[in-house]
């Protein structure tokens, strides 16, 4: 099974109604469990307004347990998403978040950088939840991201995708200073092409070895800072889903000041976001 449960904060926002009947679309792609969070009191009013949530989105009241928490909103959905073995939480986000929520947080960025488990962030959930058919996952040669390659590939094949990219970025140690030291374009861009193609063939061999079959798919190296040229090719390319591995810790506010490959994703979410943890 890709994810065993399935994790969801209900509100009473705008979104909250999209969200959950995107939800039980995964839940059935899934066959997974749901367990849907309400952070608040606990109250007759709250409760009616719930039912009436769940009764549109058309979830039988057997499918899914309820869990209520007080207490500051990413937190406390954390922790539920901890206690109750959630292991695919999902979340609504902006796009681009303003400067303010950007270095004061948000609910969705504390879920995406401090979950336990994976999140995905959906940028422009629907009424009528749509099918992903355009992935994207960055790699990088860890186990961690060979199970995202693995987890993303099995949902693509579950969505019949149309297309499915592994994009690996690469940069040069010690550039600036062969250009300076060769003093010649030409040669600089001679040395780039042939980074670019060893960099292409450890991608090929990477995908051989994880024996991907069901689903075509396509090998990238792009030549440029970690994060940016992955997401600008998202961007370009019009994907719908961009599947990152998880990063090595969580970031801090000195990470934002001097951001992190990642960090500049989360920041500008080019689309929907699935962050792959263990």
């Amino acid at each position: 099974m890709l994810f065993k449960k399935i994790g969801l904060a209900i509100t009473f926002s705008p979104n909250g109604l999209p969200l959950l009947k995107s939800a039980l679309r995964l839940k059935n792609l899934f066959n997974s469990g749901l367990c849907l969070i309400h952070v608040g009191e606990k109250n007759t009013e709250t409760q009616s307004q719930i039912d009436q949530l769940i009764q549109k989105a058309g979830i039988s009241r057997s499918s899914f347990e309820l869990v209520w928490k007080k207490g500051e909103p990413a937190k406390s959905i954390i922790n539920a998403a901890s206690e109750y073995n959630v292991d695919l939480l999902i979340a609504g986000a902006l796009e681009k978040e303003n400067v303010i929520k950007y270095y004061l947080g948000s609910v969705a960025r504390t879920i995406m950088s401090e979950s336990p488990c994976s999140v995905l962030i959906l940028t422009n959930p629907h009424l009528e939840p749509e099918q992903f058919k355009k992935f994207c996952v960055s790699v990088d040669f860890t186990p961690l991201g060979e199970t995202a390659v693995k987890k993303s590939y099995e949902f693509a094949k579950l969505e019949n995708a149309n297309e499915f990219f592994l994009v690996k970025e690469f940069e040069v140690p010690g550039l600036a200073i062969t250009v300076y030291d060769s003093r010649s374009i030409d040669d600089t861009e001679k040395s780039k092409q042939e980074w670019q193609i060893e960099e292409e063939g450890k991608l090929k061999l990477f995908a051989r070895e994880l024996n991907l079959k069901g689903l075509d798919y396509s090998t990238v190296a792009l030549f440029g800072k970690q994060g940016w040229e992955a997401r600008n090719f998202v961007k370009e390319n019009s994907s719908d889903l961009f599947v990152v591995p998880s990063p090595p810790k969580k970031l801090k506010f000195f990470d934002k000041l001097f951001q992190h490959d990642i960090e500049f994703i989360l920041s500008r979410l080019p689309c929907s976001l699935l962050i792959i943890r263990n």
